[in-house]
C-alpha cells in the first residue's frame, strides 16, 4: 500500500479553530480574513491518518491550507503556489498518491495544472464522488412514491455534476432530470451526450436556479462557497442531497422548511479510518467524504499513475467501483443518512421537538 496526503482547506475560520479551541470560534469571520488576508501561511499537517486494522504509522496524511474556501476561490492566483507548497510537503512525507479535496480541486482546474508530477498519482476524487452521490439517488428514486420523480443537478455542467447525469442516464432510471449551471455551451452538451447515451430521456436545461422547484430531489454540486440555494424556492416534501464542501444549504434554513429533507451528499463508510477529531473534517468516526476515499482506495491499490483529472470520465467511474468492492473488507460504501454531520434520524427528531418554536 502507498502512503497518501490529501489536501483541504478551511471551511471558515470560525467553524474549523472553533474545533481546534472554543474561543477561536468566538471571533467574527470577518476579523480573520482581515487579519490573515496578506500573510503567508504555509501548509501543514492536520491529521495523520490510518485506514487498516493494526496499523502502527501513518498511511495518509490530511494536509491543511490555512485559509477559507472563499478566500482560495477569490484569491486563485495567490492560493495557487500555496497548492504546490502542499504537494511538496505530501512528497517530503513519502505520499505516493495525492487527492486534491473540496475546492482545491477547482482551485487546479480539476488537477491539471498540478498533473504529472513524477513519482505522484494525484487525483480530485471525482469519479468516486460521482459514484457514491449516484448511488445514493438511486436509492431515493427507488423509494420514491411518485411513479416519475424530477431530479434537479445543480452544478450539472462540473466535473462531479456531468458524471452523475451520466450515470444516471446510463443505468435508465425512471426520472425526470433538471440540469442547471451557469455554462450554457457545457449545459447543451452535456444534454446531447445524455441523449445518446440514453434515447429516452430528454433533460430539462436550465441556467436559473429557481427551477429546482419543480423536483423532488435536489442534488448540490456547485463550486461555490456561498449558501446559494433558497428553501422558498423548494418543492413540498423534496429531498436535498448535499454534496458541496463548503456547504450550499444553511443549516438554520432547516427551521422555516420542516417538509424539506437534507441530507449530506458523496459520504462513505471506511471500517477502520482513524484521525485526530479535527482530521475527520466535522464527521462521524469512520465516515469519510468520497473524494478522500477515492484517495484511499487507489493508495491501497498502489497506484502509480493520475487518475481522475479534469472531468471523470464513465470509464474511471467502473474503475474506482471495481476497486472499492475489491477492498471491502475495509468499508468503502455508501454511508448511512448524515445531515450536517450528524445521524438523519437525530437531526429530525431535534427539529420535530422545536416545532413549537416556530410555528
Amino acid at each position: 500500500m502507498h502512503k497518501f496526503a490529501f489536501l483541504v482547506h478551511l471551511r471558515s475560520y470560525r467553524e474549523d479553530l472553533g474545533e481546534m479551541a472554543r474561543p477561536l470560534g468566538w471571533m467574527p469571520e470577518q476579523a480573520y480574513r482581515l487579519l490573515l488576508n496578506n500573510r503567508p501561511l504555509d501548509p501543514f499537517i492536520w491529521s495523520e491518518v490510518t485506514l487498516t486494522p493494526g496499523a502502527t504509522e501513518p498511511e495518509g496524511y490530511i494536509i491543511m491550507l490555512p485559509y477559507s474556501g472563499r478566500q482560495l476561490l477569490e484569491q486563485q492566483k495567490k492560493m495557487q503556489p500555496l497548492v504546490r507548497k502542499a504537494i511538496n510537503l505530501a512528497v517530503l512525507k513519502g505520499a505516493k498518491v495525492l487527492g486534491l479535496g473540496a475546492l482545491t480541486s477547482p482551485l487546479t482546474l480539476g488537477g491539471k495544472l498540478v498533473a504529472n508530477q513524477p513519482g505522484l498519482a494525484i487525483t480530485n476524487g471525482n469519479a468516486y464522488t460521482s459514484v457514491i452521490i449516484y448511488q445514493k439517488i438511486a436509492a431515493l428514486l427507488r423509494s420514491s412514491d411518485s411513479s416519475r420523480p424530477s431530479v434537479a443537478l445543480v452544478g450539472a455542467s462540473g466535473s462531479v455534476g456531468s458524471l452523475v447525469a451520466l450515470l444516471l442516464a446510463k443505468h435508465k432510471h425512471h426520472a425526470e432530470l433538471i440540469l442547471i449551471a451557469r455554462n450554457e455551451r457545457r449545459l447543451a452538451r452535456l444534454a446531447s451526450d445524455i441523449s445518446q447515451l440514453n434515447h429516452e430521456i430528454r433533460p430539462l436545461v436550465s441556467q436559473n436556479i429557481n427551477d429546482i422547484s419543480k423536483a423532488d430531489i435536489v442534488v448540490m454540486m456547485t463550486s461555490s462557497s456561498d449558501h446559494v440555494l433558497q428553501m422558498s424556492h423548494m418543492k413540498y416534501g423534496a429531498t436535498i442531497l448535499d454534496a458541496t464542501q463548503p456547504r450550499n444549504v444553511s443549516q438554520s434554513a432547516l427551521q422555516d422548511r420542516q417538509d424539506i429533507t437534507v441530507i449530506d451528499g458523496g459520504l462513505v463508510s471506511v471500517n477502520y479510518l482513524k484521525t485526530n477529531q479535527i482530521g475527520r473534517l466535522g464527521l462521524p468516526e469512520r465516515i469519510s467524504f468520497a473524494c478522500l476515499a477515492e484517495t484511499m482506495i487507489l493508495a491501497t491499490a498502489d497506484c502509480n499513475k493520475d487518475f481522475s483529472i479534469g472531468n471523470p470520465t464513465l470509464e474511471q467511474a467502473a474503475t474506482i467501483s471495481k476497486l472499492a468492492s475489491e477492498f471491502s473488507h475495509l468499508g468503502f460504501g455508501l454511508a448511512p443518512d448524515h445531515c450536517f454531520g450528524k445521524p438523519l434520524a437525530s437531526v429530525a427528531s431535534k427539529l420535530l421537538s422545536n416545532a413549537g418554536h416556530y410555528f
